[in-house]
């Protein structure tokens, strides 16, 4: 079974905060609620589900002298723990760095977290050089001899410009809401279809089709609406837009369509030829 294998380094503002997040998770990975909602409750937050999903398993808890260490497994499609990122933002947290092994693609993924923002890499070992070392050892040592093309996480994941953790969460449940409602608007489309017996994957060609049309369509518009606010002939413009809103969108479709049928036009093409080979022979 696949799975996403975690890894969060937790840096909180003092030691106090440190050691009490310690022993919340530290109950919380052992399943003693009572004692871990104590804790939580002394860190500022009542609420377990926020700190901890149930979903999580092969959990591990680790105190370090500077950090946190959090490790746990999810499904391949769970969500990342954002939500739990939040509520210790909220509550004494001053920087995270999370750490996903996506064992499905067998890739690895990096993401760093300073006053509750998503920053980049760089972003972040610039505000707090003393825990590269921790955080990335064997980047620290590459560092020290020069040699930047071996670092082993420079494809961490960055955002273009620091996002809220608030709002990446949101950003994150749009994305999976939009997901989960485009997956099921095909297989309804699917039940549709099979009970007026036509095949899903025509469906689904049509639509793409459909797509292609209405992109021909859109620039035909927009080629049109500049066009006249830019240049004189106003009837001109107008006829040679209404000219490529016939044009455009034809062009898309059989464009798409050759690109979807390409592959059957091919072998039948070469079946043909083969059919007729014996026969010249």
């Amino acid at each position: 079974m696949s799975q996403n294998a975690h890894t969060l380094h937790l840096f909180f503002e003092d030691p106090i905060k440190l050691k009490t997040g310690q022993l919340a998770y530290q109950y919380l990975a052992a399943g003693n609620t009572e004692q871990a909602q104590r804790w939580a409750g002394k860190l500022g937050t009542e609420d377990l589900d926020a700190l901890w999903d149930p979903q999580w398993f092969n959990q591990r808890v680790a105190a370090e002298s500077t950090h946190l260490l959090l490790c746990f497994d999810t499904g391949t499609h769970d969500a990342l723990p954002l939500r739990a990122l939040e509520t210790l933002f909220a509550h004494g947290l001053r920087a995270a760095v999370l750490e996903v092994f996506y064992d499905q693609v067998g890739e690895t993924e990096r993401m760093h977290f300073d006053q509750g923002r998503w920053v980049s890499r760089q972003d972040f070992f610039k505000a707090h050089p003393e825990w590269r070392a921790v955080v990335e050892p064997v980047d620290a040592r590459a560092a020290q001899q020069g040699d930047e093309e071996d670092d082993p996480y420079a494809c961490s994941k960055d955002p273009a410009k620091p996002v809220a953790v608030a709002k990446l969460r949101e950003q994150e449940a749009e994305r999976r809401k939009q997901g989960e409602e485009a997956a099921q608007a095909f297989i309804d489309m699917a039940r549709a279809m099979g009970k007026s017996g036509k095949s899903p994957l025509q469906g689904l060609i049509g639509v793409l089709l459909l797509r292609a049309g209405f992109k021909g369509l859109l620039q035909a518009v927009v080629f049109t609406v500049v066009t006249v606010l830019l240049f004189k002939g106003l009837w001109l413009w107008l006829g040679l837009g209404l000219v490529l809103a016939v044009v455009l969108p034809l062009y898309y479709i059989v464009t798409e369509y050759k690109s979807l049928h390409g592959d059957d036009d091919e072998s039948d093409d070469a079946g043909s030829n083969g059919d007729a080979a014996p026969a010249n022979g």
